[in-house]
């Protein structure tokens, strides 16, 4: 049933929230895998169902108002049986939230608990999951906290948040993550209200510790340049749901769903001054009010007369080995498979995209 080499794999997810309107739909159908040291970057507008699909692995997703409708995350960390996550208990979840698989969230300023020490909120996550005494505890921490690159840890475990800059807070989050030794990382928007110096830092500290220590990567983002430089795989989402996934190189060499060029279309690329940045028109649909047919097809570019765009909403068909897409006039797309999306492919064997190459 589930490959024992995939880390994580999420089978036929569905969360709604209840709404004046009724159920609202924010994710819907997705499937993925995601395997021991692979980045898998998931990609789309706001409002498309990242953080949700992230929130649902961890059973994050506050019920009411939000409901788990449907689907499997099977989870099997070192090389133990998949179990499956929607069924264990919320005092195994405990165990396994930070511990096994750990997040950071978008803002570090607003996850920080301002009133307690960095030191203290570090602390609390060790002690709870690990079974030391507090003296080794706070040894642990300070080795946390330089394996991220800060400087006199010791101090810096007496901080307050606020005393610390943005690039610093955001590493104690992310020092709070690893601290435990996670073999799976949710990374939501890491490198979010930081500057571009800061970001690569962040991103490359990010790359460093995923080669020390083994781990998985699940990166939540919006650019582009981002998912070239440190993605395996690529789930592209729209409106609740994957409508292209496949490896970095083959997403990025050929992207065959139109909103996925149309986020490519959308990039600057340096030494072209004179073409103006295309945009995709309108905005993601409202969860409430999502269309009939392809979810997509309001805003397509390429929307043809074929009534199937309006009418029918399409599946997301493997149309080539490892590359899935969820489009009626994709390439291949009448001669696809209905297949599970799953890719294993890590960095150490494929060319990764260099940093900022996009398709033409």
């Amino acid at each position: 049933m589930n490959d024992p080499a995939a880390l994580l794999r999420i089978e036929d997810l569905a969360i709604s929230f209840a709404s004046e309107s009724g159920r609202v739909r924010a994710v819907t159908g997705v499937n993925l895998s995601i395997y021991p040291r692979q980045t898998l970057a998931v990609v789309g507008e706001s409002g498309c169902g990242k953080s949700v699909t992230a929130l649902s692995i961890l059973r994050l997703v506050p019920t009411p108002p939000g409901r788990y409708e449907s689907g499997k995350i099977w989870w099997a960390a070192d090389g133990s049986e998949p179990t499956d996550l929607m069924r264990r208990s919320e005092s195994d979840m405990r165990e396994i939230r930070g511990n096994r698989i750990a997040m950071i969230f978008q803002e570090p300023m607003t996850s920080l608990n301002p009133v307690y020490t960095v030191g203290e909120q570090i602390l609390e996550a060790i002690l709870l999951h690990q079974r030391v005494t507090r003296r080794q505890a706070v040894a642990i921490a300070q080795d946390a906290l330089a394996d991220v690159g800060i400087s006199d840890a010791a101090s810096r475990l007496k901080e307050y948040p606020h005393r610390l800059s943005g690039g610093m807070r955001q590493r104690v989050m992310i020092a709070m993550a690893l601290a435990c030794q996670p073999k799976l990382l949710l990374a939501d928007e890491p490198t979010t209200a930081l500057d571009v110096t800061i970001q690569a830092q962040i991103l490359e500290l990010l790359r460093e510790l995923q080669n020390h220590r083994g781990m998985a990567i699940m990166l939540i983002t919006h650019d582009l340049g981002v998912v070239a430089e440190n993605a395996d795989v690529v789930a592209v989402m729209y409106a609740g749901r994957i409508v292209e996934y496949g490896s970095v190189y083959d997403v990025f060499e050929r992207p065959r769903h139109p909103y996925t060029r149309g986020l490519f279309e959308s990039m600057p690329r340096l030494g072209q001054t004179e073409r103006r940045l295309t945009t995709i028109p309108g905005n993601v649909p409202d969860p409430a009010h999502f269309p009939t047919g392809c979810p997509f097809h309001p805003r397509c570019a390429e929307v043809r007369d074929d009534p199937k765009c309006a009418a029918d909403d399409p599946q997301l068909l493997e149309v080539a080995p490892g590359h899935w897409v969820a489009c009626w006039h994709a390439d291949a797309y009448d001669r696809g498979a209905v297949t599970t999306p799953d890719v294993a492919t890590r960095r150490d064997s494929v060319e990764v995209i260099p940093s900022g190459t996009l398709p033409d």
